[in-house]
């Protein structure tokens, strides 16, 4: 076990940079709030367009992965009046699948070290190529990158919170809004997120 708060003991654990590993952290914890906030778009839209809250649950929560983000674009396809939202969205989707990829990627990855003259400030990981393939990948990366990718998730964290402020105020007057966020709950929709290139494996570490 750790022996003091910041050392994981040689041989038993070989986590490598703590830079590198606290960059993994904070890919994880942002990417869970992003889902989340997925997941509510579709509960929201739902109980907004009448549907029983017990129903939603039982459908929307056994869904897998993938058919939970086609479940948010069909539900607002069919009961969002702005178009503008629904796009909004369809965009968001899209770019929550990126940031899926990429969390995915990284941390269903192993620490591989890196071959004879590898960079130090460089994480080198090994993953299975796809889950129906025995043959393996590779990817490193440098702590710019990592902490890129963290970024791009929370950009898509703020761009949820932003839609769901709007759709949850937008039919609301001002004077019934609570006094502390009339500076922001009629805003205009943000523009859409640009989706960055996918993450690939590469066939040699």
């Amino acid at each position: 076990m750790s022996d003091t708060e910041d050392t994981w003991p040689l041989p038993q654990y070989n986590p490598g940079s703590r830079l590198h590993l606290h960059a993994l952290g904070v890919i994880s914890v942002t990417f869970v709030a992003l889902e989340r906030s997925m997941n509510e778009h579709y509960i929201n839209c739902a109980v907004r367009a009448g549907m029983p809250i017990d129903l939603v649950d039982k459908y929307y929560l056994h869904l897998n992965e993938d058919s939970r983000m086609q479940a948010i674009r069909d539900i607002f396809k069919v009961h969002e009046k702005e178009k503008e939202v629904t796009a909004l969205i369809d965009n968001l989707v899209s770019y929550f699948n990126w940031c899926r990829n990429c969390r995915n990627h990284i941390l269903h990855s192993e620490l591989y070290p890196p071959a004879f003259g590898g960079e130090k400030d460089t994480l080198y990981l090994i993953k299975k190529a796809s889950k129906k393939s025995t043959e393996s990948g590779y990817m490193k990366f440098k702590l710019i990158a990592l902490r890129g990718i963290a970024d791009k998730i929370r950009y898509g964290v703020v761009q949820s919170a932003e839609i769901h402020i709007y759709l949850r105020y937008r039919d609301v007057p001002s004077h019934k809004v609570r006094e502390s966020l009339r500076a922001y709950v009629h805003d205009p929709l943000p523009g859409k997120l640009r989706i960055p290139r996918s993450l690939e494996l590469s066939q040699n570490p």
